[in-house]
């Protein structure tokens, strides 16, 4: 008998691989925070295999276990790779996996294997009957009518002082427009002027200030709008034959790292600034743009068009879909991960991408583990 403990997708496909191949398996429940492993069960048990997400608690029941049970084979899932290095040279009979170790190299052999074929010939794309427009190429018009404002305000005032004080137009332009720049006065001012002009001026004064107070924010708020997109990466990717990998979870960082000797460029689209693997992709040089990558301005920003192939591995089949359809208009390969199985023959069935399960890669990989980790040893 082989036990599995944990709950979710990937310790259920474990369950119904061992069980569909006659294989006597049993689920252990983990659900308590302090689990008590059954003495009966384990002393009965051939293998004990820990599926859990957490690798907290999947060392925990490791340790557990091997003091309990010291020859009672234990495959463990660990994805910190650190972690799970030092539990196999710490612990005899103990084999780890992860569900991302183990899929992420089928996801990089079918990558490998479009990139060697020809590059696809790419039909034009039918572009959708209402496209909106990004933001970034909209006039600011709050900008646009504090500008005309300013200039209505200064050229009519130039006449003005032009003939209250006897001056040429251009120097009466250059006393208001040092008056609305709030750097006068000097060399022209208002002592010997009338009240009325003097009450001008001191209006101008106000207005001018209250105009440059507004540019200067809107300056300031395009440079630090601007500066927001660069830190998020949302610039416009340049070239082409590159790779765009879509998620950047365990998955699709594994993938970036076995796909990262093989290709000129990767450019990474995670939705998420707060995912702990953006800093180490960037770290190792691929752009990562912040930003929703179902979305056809996401992916026209990462040059879908000009891509070699799109690897969609978010953790949401739905998404994944979404974005292999855009890709798909561009003439761009996909790659896509779906965690269901018929959705995935569907969508390869139909040429709409390749998809792949890593819950039926992984699912496989822990059993073979298993199963030898029972295996008599060779005479």
């Amino acid at each position: 008998m082989i036990l599995i403990a944990g709950t979710g997708p990937l310790a259920n496909a474990i369950l119904q691989r061992l069980q569909s191949t006659g294989i006597h398996a049993e689920p252990l429940s983990t659900e308590t925070a302090h689990p008590a492993l059954p003495a009966e069960r384990l002393e009965r048990a051939k293998a004990l295999i820990l599926a859990a997400d957490d690798d907290s608690a999947n060392v925990d029941l490791a340790l557990q276990t091997r003091q309990a049970h010291p020859h009672l084979p234990l495959v463990v899932r660990i994805f910190d790779s650190t972690l799970g290095g030092y539990l196999s040279q710490t612990i005899s009979g103990v084999s780890v996996l992860s569900m991302s170790r183990v899929s992420a190299p089928v996801f990089a052999a079918a990558a490998r294997q479009v990139l060697t074929q020809p590059p696809p010939s790419r039909p034009p794309a039918v572009a959708p009957a209402r496209r909106p427009r990004g933001r970034a190429s909209q006039p600011d018009r709050t900008l646009i009518i504090a500008l005309c404002c300013l200039f209505l305000l200064v050229f009519p005032s130039a006449l003005v002082f032009s003939q209250a004080l006897g001056i040429r137009y251009m120097d009466a332009l250059y006393f208001v427009w040092t008056t609305v720049m709030t750097v006068g006065y000097g060399d022209i001012a208002l002592k010997d002027a009338s009240d009325g002009i003097k009450l001008f001026g001191m209006g101008l004064m106000l207005a001018g200030a209250s105009f440059i107070a507004v540019l200067f924010a809107l300056l300031s708020e395009h440079v630090l709008t601007r500066r927001f997109e660069v830190l998020h990466g949302r610039v416009r990717t340049r070239g082409k034959g590159h790779i765009i990998v879509a998620g950047a979870g365990n998955v699709g960082y594994r993938l970036a790292g076995l796909l990262a000797a093989e290709t000129s460029r990767l450019v990474v689209i995670e939705q998420d600034a707060q995912n702990v693997h953006v800093g180490a992709l960037r770290a190792a040089g691929h752009q990562v743009i912040i930003a929703d990558a179902t979305t056809r301005e996401t992916l026209e920003l990462a040059g879908v068009e000009r891509a070699r192939l799109v690897l969609a591995l978010t953790d949401r089949d739905a998404v994944n879909l979404q974005i292999a359809l855009h890709a798909r208009e561009r003439g761009t390969p996909v790659i896509m991960r779906v965690e269901s199985p018929e959705l995935s023959a569907h969508v390869t069935r139909r040429g709409d991408g390749i998809a792949f399960s890593p819950i039926d890669a992984a699912s496989e990989a822990f059993c073979a583990a298993a199963l030898n980790l029972t295996l008599p040893p060779a005479a």
